[in-house]
Formats: structure tokens, sequence, C-alpha cells
């Protein structure tokens, strides 16, 4: 863990980069609540997982993570500004390094009102099967999730994974009174995608989760992951390479979107 050291301000090194910036980012985390709906009705970010030099995932076949991500976000894209008329925002839209960090500045500042980012699972098991949505938590909802939180925060640049055990109480703290204005929506969101992906895929239902996706760490809204399904697993790898599941994943996350948003009405 990295330290600030600030000689006019010696306190500061005692206090971990990260609660640094979760402190700056607070007063617009708490003020984001009456705005959020307004918000959800302009812009939606989409974040296709890896891209560049960094792959994710890759098949048996030799398909990648990262055009797997990148086809169904541009998908996913034309259909909420054909049927729904907001502003769609990519973090890429083609085959570019973009960090995690970068990830989240993007969609705060077009100020978005959801957060989606797209990923194709992995695992040591080749029968592993299904598709996951997550949400953010600093715990993890079990082992398995812990080690694919792992894996994606470490993808890029070994980028090191949130760590509760490892952060001291003010780090805490801050995570909390941050991210709790999101935290129901953002559930509440997982919850509605994950059911329709269940539904038109016919894969199996492996739920809704909570992980600390360090590129839903930092956004200033509701923000989900979704693992689409298992790049690890030959079947479901050749599946997520056909333009047909691409599109039928798209259109799972686009109704679980119009669901969300029709909660209000």
């Amino acid at each position: 863990m990295q330290f600030f050291r600030i000689k006019p301000a010696p306190l500061l090194a005692l206090v971990p980069a990260a609660a640094v910036f979760l402190a700056a980012a607070l007063p617009l985390a708490l003020a984001r609540p009456a705005a959020a709906q307004e918000r959800a009705l302009r812009t939606v970010v989409i974040d296709p997982g890896h891209g560049g030099l960094e792959s994710g995932a890759k098949g048996r076949f030799g398909n990648l993570e990262k055009d797997i991500t990148l086809a169904v976000s541009l998908k996913l894209k034309a259909l909420i500004e054909k049927d729904m008329g907001f502003e769609v925002v990519l973090t890429r839209d083609r085959d570019v390094d973009v960090s995690i960090e970068n990830r989240s500045a993007i969609a705060n500042n077009h100020k978005a009102g959801l957060f989606i980012s797209i990923h194709a699972n992995g695992a040591v098991q080749k029968k592993a099967a299904g598709s996951e949505t997550f949400f953010l938590s600093v715990n993890a909802t079990d082992e398995e999730t812990r080690r694919l939180a792992y894996l994606e925060n470490n993808s890029s640049e070994l980028q090191s994974r949130i760590d509760p055990s490892t952060d001291d109480d003010l780090m805490m703290i801050l995570w909390d009174m941050a991210q709790n204005a999101y935290i129901k929506e953002s559930s509440r969101l997982a919850e509605l995608i994950q059911g329709e992906l269940d539904a038109m895929l016919g894969t199996r239902n492996r739920g809704i989760k909570q992980a600390p996706f360090k590129v839903l760490t930092g956004v200033a809204c509701p923000a989900v992951l979704v693992e689409t399904a298992f790049i690890s697993n030959p079947d479901e790898e050749q599946k997520l390479a056909s333009d047909a599941f691409q599109a039928k994943v798209a259109e799972a996350i686009y109704r679980g979107l119009v669901r969300y948003l029709r909660r209000g009405e």
C-alpha cells in the first residue's frame, strides 16, 4: 500500500491513497441521489471490458473476451439509442487500451445515470456455465467471486484488488458513505438484468452477486458488471462468438434496463 507524504499536512501520511480519493469524491456522491433519476434518463455509459494489449480471457477456439465485449456493447448501444433515445457513451468503441480509472472517469465526466460493464467469464473448470451480474461490495459473495474480482482487477498493469483486510477504519467509513446511495439501485438493476439474461439465453441461473470490482468503485451512479457467459466453456465460447447470441445478450441487458427505468412510472 502506498501513502501520501506531504510535509505541510503530516497526518495525510497515515491515510491510504484510495481514502484520499474517496474523500474528494464524497461530496459528489452524497449530492448525487437528488439528481439520479433525471440523469438516468439522459446518459447511459457502457463499458466493453478489456481492450488493446489487455485481451481478457481467451477461449479454447481462440476467441478473446475483449472482442466479444465490444461486439455486445455496440449492439446494446444501438438498441438503447434506437428505442429509448438516451445518450449512450462507450468507454471504448474500438480495440484500444483503457485503464480502469479512466473507465469510471468517463462515466463521471458524462454525468452518467447508469453504468454497465460487460465481460465474458472464465473459470478453471471447463464445465462452468451461465451468466452472472454483479454490483459493488467491499466483500465478495463467495470465494469464487473473490477470485473473479481479483483476476479482473489485476488484468491490467498489475492493479491491486480492493482488500478490506488492508484498509483502515477511515477507508471503510468513506467507502460506505460514498457507495450507500447507489448500492440498492445497483442491486435492483443487477437483479432485473440477470432475470432477463436467464430468460432469454436459457443458461444456468447463477444469480446476482457482490464483488469488489475496481471498475465499479469510482462510478458516481448505479453500476453493474455483467459476465455474459463463460468463454472458458467451449460450448458457451462458440455461442459468445456468434452474432445471434451476442444480439440476445444485448437484448436481455436492454430489457433489464427498460424494466429498471419503468419502476417509477
